[in-house]
């Protein structure tokens, strides 16, 4: 039973006990019917020998009142000859036996089943008295003028030489089939180890990552793994990249605190208590400015949700909703391309927090046009977005400063200046790619493919 169990959890047990089962399935198939056929084959041509023989004996037979008599001498030797194996026999309308052949002299009783006219019996006997069997064939005739005569010819050959013959072809067949059956296991053993031979190689490559070789799955996979191989690695990244964003988070966060617990430190309430209490409070915002700022670059998160699809349409329609209300006082016409099939592969909140951001731009730079383009492009799995406003329009200069953290565009209008470093570093952790594009007729297009 352990030996059972063990099978049953291993992909190549399962498979290899599956297809034993199903070859042993498929041999004793053939098998029956190769037998069968050959079985068939034999009998049919039996039957058209004695028919043969009974023909025979109906050209030498002649009429002697209301019998039959036949030649001392037949034409087919073996019935001259005792012990021979083949026999013939004639009986009447009642079941007499009114002739045999000298080969069924030493025979004490023959089949005496009269038939009617026309109608023929074939099929196997065996006779009292007699350790083997018989193939029978036997054929009802009508003899005189007016068919009064009746009569049963009856030829029997010994079963032996015919039972050797299948056994023969049996034992040939099961010895080709068990040779066959050998070559299937052993091709069926090699296609296994060929077929299963990439999930070994994936086993392979994660005890080298356990073992610190590589930090990633190397190798090619066929088509059917890519999808695992690729999304593991993906994970690894993205855990990779996660830790090192929250040690850099960590580390920036320290280092930016540094200075206002410093001029903390050196406040002095005895001197000008005022002024004191006026550092203090400006430095206890700097300090939940860093914090929040912080806190902002922290919730940019790796993607989680690689393997569930995300629809697009509503979430993109919940945020043109939000800021309509937000910028009623300027409002902005959308034109909207996004069928409601697209999906998107990853975390919901990094979408939210990258549409968020290209669209609320938009609506604050543009001059109250927008058209946003949506779709799955490449296998199906890539998203590509396109916010094109028509606002001042960003240089290529311009485009690498505004990317950065605490830089705006336009400095009249209110923000911290991280909405477009976010959606940079969204982006890169889809490895995904970013580009502004200055417009002709004026304002810019953002095009990005995660």
């Amino acid at each position: 039973m352990s030996v059972l169990s063990s099978q049953f959890n291993s992909l190549k047990g399962r498979l290899s006990l599956v297809t034993s089962l199903v070859l042993v399935g498929f041999l004793l198939m053939i098998s029956g019917v190769l037998q069968h056929a050959y079985r068939t084959s034999l009998n049919e041509a039996k039957q058209r020998e004695l028919q043969l023989y009974v023909y025979t004996l109906l050209a030498v037979a002649e009429p002697e009142g209301d019998s039959l008599s036949f030649p001392p001498v037949m034409p087919e030797q073996r019935f001259n000859q005792p012990d021979s194996g083949l026999i013939g026999a004639v009986t009447d309308q009642r079941g007499r036996v009114i002739w045999r052949s000298d080969s069924a002299l030493a025979m004490p009783q023959l089949p005496s089943h009269p038939l009617p006219q026309g109608r023929q019996a074939f099929g196997r006997v065996s006779l009292p008295g007699e350790a083997g069997r018989y193939i029978s064939f036997r054929q009802g005739i009508a003899w005189g003028l007016d068919n009064e005569n009746q009569f049963t010819f009856v030829v029997m050959e010994d079963a032996a030489p015919l039972q050797a013959q299948l056994e023969q072809f049996r034992s040939t067949l099961w010895r080709w089939l068990g040779l066959g059956a050998l070559l299937l296991v052993l091709a069926q053993w090699l296609v296994l180890r060929w077929g299963l031979s990439p999930l070994r190689r994936v086993a392979r490559s994660l005890q080298d990552m356990q073992r610190g070789g590589s930090d990633r799955l190397e190798g090619k996979f066929p088509r059917e793994l890519r999808p695992l191989t690729d999304n593991l690695n993906l994970l690894i990244e993205n855990e990779r990249r996660q830790r090192e964003k929250t040690r850099h988070t960590l580390a920036d966060l320290a280092h930016s605190l540094k200075t206002p617990l410093a001029v903390l430190k050196g406040l002095n309430f005895s001197g000008d208590p005022r002024q004191a209490y006026t550092t203090l409070m400006e430095q206890v915002q700097r300090m939940d400015s860093i914090i929040s700022y912080q806190l902002q670059r922290a919730v940019t998160s790796s993607p989680k949700s690689i393997l569930r699809g995300v629809a697009v349409a509503p979430l993109v329609h919940k945020i043109l909703d939000a800021l309509e209300k937000v910028y009623r006082d300027k409002p902005c016409d959308v034109q909207l391309v996004c069928a409601e099939d697209v999906l998107f592969y990853g975390d919901e909140g990094d979408l939210m927090e990258l549409l968020g951001n290209l669209l609320d731009n938009g609506y604050k730079y543009g001059a109250g046009e927008l058209k946003v383009t949506i779709g799955n492009g490449g296998d199906g799995r890539a998203l590509q977005i396109s916010v094109a406003d028509n606002g001042p329009g960003l240089d290529r200069e311009k485009w690498q400063r505004v990317t950065q953290r605490g830089v705006r565009a336009d400095e009249q209008q209110p923000g911290q200046g991280i909405g477009l470093a976010v959606v940079v570093d969204i982006v890169e952790s889809y490895e995904g790619d970013i580009a502004a594009t200055p417009l002709p007729e004026g304002g810019t297009e953002i095009k990005v493919t995660l």
